[in-house]
Parts: C-alpha cells; sequence; structure tokens
C-alpha cells in the first residue's frame, strides 16, 4: 500500500516538525538577548488599557501595581474597564478616580474584543498597552516594553509573563513548555516578527489598530497579524516581566486550550489569521510556529490511521509503539497522579492534543462563545 505509506511519511513530517525540529532549533539558536531601554529626551506617549471581570480579590493590587510602574507621570494614561463585574470590582476601581485612574463602567458584560474595539480607536496616545486584570507588571515593564518602538519598523511588543502557583498537576509541564516558547519567540523576532502576542502583556502603535469582528475568539492572535500585514513586526521583549498566578485545576487549562484552538480555527477560515502580504521569512515563522502547530491533531491522527494500514512496516509500527507508551504513561500519570518527567511530558503532550482537537472542531463549527469562562478564584 504505497498510498499508506505516503500518508504516513508525509503526515508524520509535519507532526514531527512542529513538535520537535523546530522547538529544536528555537533551544538551539534563539538568543535571550536583553534589549536595555534607552533614555531618549521624551518617552512615547502610552495609554495603558486593562479589562477587568469580576477581579476583586487582584484589582486593588493591580491598581496600586500600575500607579507604581516606572514611567513618566506626563506621558501615562491609565484606563481600566470594569466589563460588567457584580462583584465589588467597579467599587474598588471607584476608590482610585482622583488619582489617576479612568474608570470605564460597564452595566453590561461585552466581552474584551468589544471593548478594545469601542475604547483603543479613542486614544490619543502613541503606544496603547494591553494588560489582563490578573498580571502584576515589574516596576521597569512599561518603559521595556516601549523601547524597541524607537525602531519604526515595530509594531507591537510581547512581554514575558510568567505563571505562578500553577497546580501541581502541570507545573513541570508548563514549565518546560514556556522555557521553549520564550526561545522561538526570540528566534521569530530574530527572523522577522512574531506570529502573535502575549495577551496579558502586550503594546502596539494605536494608529494600526483595526477593530476585529465582535466574537474574535483570540485577538492576541488576529490584532498582531493585522499589524504584520501592515507592514511591521511584532517583537518579544524579554525584559518586560509580568506574573500571574497559573491554572488552579486541569479543567480550567482544558478549556483554556480549547479555546485557543478554536480561536485559530475561526482565525483561519475567516481569513484574518493569514498573514497576506508578509515577506517570505514571516511565512516561514508563521506555518512553523503556528498554522503546522495548530494542525498536529489532525496530522497526528493521519500518520497513526495511516501506520496502522500498513502493517509490518517498521517506520509504521515504530510509530504505533511509540504512540501505545507514550499513552501508557500519560495514563499512569492521569491515575496515579505521580510525578516524574517521564511521566509529565507524555501526560501535558496528550493533555494538550486532545483539547486542541476539540477546539479545531468547536472552533470550525462556530460552538465556542467570546465569553471566556471566568475561573473562581
Amino acid at each position: 500500500m504505497d498510498w499508506a505509506k505516503a500518508v504516513f511519511v508525509g503526515s508524520a513530517a509535519l507532526f514531527l516538525y512542529p513538535t520537535v525540529i523546530y522547538p529544536l532549533a528555537g533551544v538551539l539558536f534563539g538568543r535571550r538577548r536583553r534589549r536595555v531601554a534607552p533614555e531618549p529626551e521624551q518617552w512615547p506617549s502610552l495609554a495603558m488599557v486593562v479589562c477587568a471581570l469580576n477581579e476583586r480579590n487582584i484589582i486593588r493590587q493591580k491598581v496600586e501595581n500600575t500607579l507604581a510602574l516606572d514611567y513618566p507621570r506626563d506621558r501615562l494614561r491609565l484606563i481600566f474597564v470594569s466589563d460588567g463585574s457584580t462583584d465589588g470590582t467597579t467599587e474598588i476601581l471607584e476608590e482610585f478616580a482622583g488619582r489617576g485612574i479612568e474608570l470605564i463602567a460597564r452595566p453590561q458584560r461585552m466581552g474584551k474584543i468589544s471593548n478594545l474595539n469601542e475604547v483603543v480607536p479613542r486614544i490619543a496616545e502613541e503606544i496603547t498597552v494591553l494588560s489582563d486584570a490578573n498580571v502584576l507588571y515589574n516596576r521597569d515593564a512599561l518603559k521595556a516594553l516601549a523601547a524597541p518602538f524607537a525602531d519604526p519598523s515595530v509594531g507591537a511588543v510581547s512581554g514575558k509573563v510568567i505563571l505562578q502557583e500553577t497546580t501541581g498537576d502541570l507545573e513541570a509541564g508548563e514549565q518546560q513548555y514556556y522555557s521553549v516558547e520564550w526561545k522561538l519567540q526570540e528566534l521569530a523576532s530574530a527572523i522577522y516578527s512574531m506570529a502573535g502576542a502575549d495577551g496579558a502583556m502586550y503594546a502596539f502603535r494605536t494608529r494600526l489598530f483595526q477593530p476585529c469582528p465582535p466574537d474574535t475568539l483570540i485577538e492576541d492572535f488576529v490584532i498582531p497579524i493585522s499589524f504584520v500585514r501592515q507592514g511591521k513586526r511584532v517583537l518579544h521583549q524579554p525584559a518586560a516581566i509580568g506574573w500571574e498566578r497559573g491554572p488552579e485545576s486541569l479543567g480550567e487549562e482544558f478549556r483554556r486550550r480549547v479555546r485557543i484552538a478554536a480561536g485559530a480555527a475561526q482565525a483561519l477560515l475567516r481569513g484574518n489569521g493569514w498573514p497576506v502580504g508578509a515577506p517570505l521569512r514571516f511565512w516561514f515563522v508563521w506555518f512553523s510556529h503556528k498554522f503546522l502547530r495548530w494542525v498536529t491533531p489532525l496530522t497526528g491522527l493521519a500518520a497513526l490511521a495511516a501506520a496502522v494500514a500498513v502493517r509490518g512496516w517498521l517506520p509504521g509500527q515504530t510509530a504505533l509503539w511509540g504512540f501505545s507508551a507514550t499513552a501508557l504513561l500519560a495514563l499512569v500519570r492521569a491515575i496515579t497522579g505521580w510525578q516524574a518527567r517521564v511521566l509529565d511530558v507524555p501526560f501535558y503532550f496528550l493533555f494538550g492534543q486532545c483539547a486542541h482537537l476539540i477546539g479545531l472542531v468547536k472552533g470550525a463549527a462556530g460552538r465556542q462563545s467570546v465569553l471566556w469562562e471566568k475561573a473562581s478564584r
């Protein structure tokens, strides 16, 4: 069955490239180069937008953290949007009204992208910074985010958000994943541009913003891609550091991954996730870091199906044995809760693949809600 062998080789190559080969390139060639903020005569004017939904447990600390950031006060505007909060978040924000905080209180929940579509076009400042309400910034984070904009080719800058207090079921795998992911972002920045940004902490030239459809699921991919389509680059800035609490349960992380995959499918089907007009080197990054990674559940299943079809063929049998061993180790990890690298890696990988497959189906079918199911903390 030569056709099955061809399908296996092609599918296996497409599966292994974004999961093994390209990440290995990031580890080998992604250099952590700390970008030192320049000391210009005048920093660019900057507006920081924070959308909050029922964040009473962290919002006071977030505001105090924001007010303590090292950035010229006459060049900084702080906008907090309470998106239909019902837990006292709005009332806490009102306490800071006289300290330079602009509050926009929504009586009903609109969702993050609808708020951005309304708020950002009204911003006159040169740079807009988007921040999640539960992310605390290092004191010099805003200067670190603003510094790369001295290069006119830069359209957006993404920070480095470090997760803390993640559930033990995911902590080891998560640390390994992000250590590689940051290197890949550095590699992409060196090649040309990142294919996305960290939605919890990134900045962009305000004039480049283009409103997205109000049901956009992953705006931190669609918005940065729109900048690349306008001829600008998106850079990773490891010197801009923030912290947030990681997922507290497997269910919370599973829902997050499903949503990301659904948003990927949505962006591809709509066409606003494709880097139309970008240089070939960015297409390379986009295919390597995004597209081929998104479709790994499909290429992986295709490779396994082809391996079953060519019984007795050593490469196919090796793949089936490898998958069986991986699934067994992940199952042992899930049942026993034992934590060891040999168990954590297979579990974290298959956990993500399952969530990704469900998300692709939901995104293609238009069954994923734009309103995020907020974790209770």
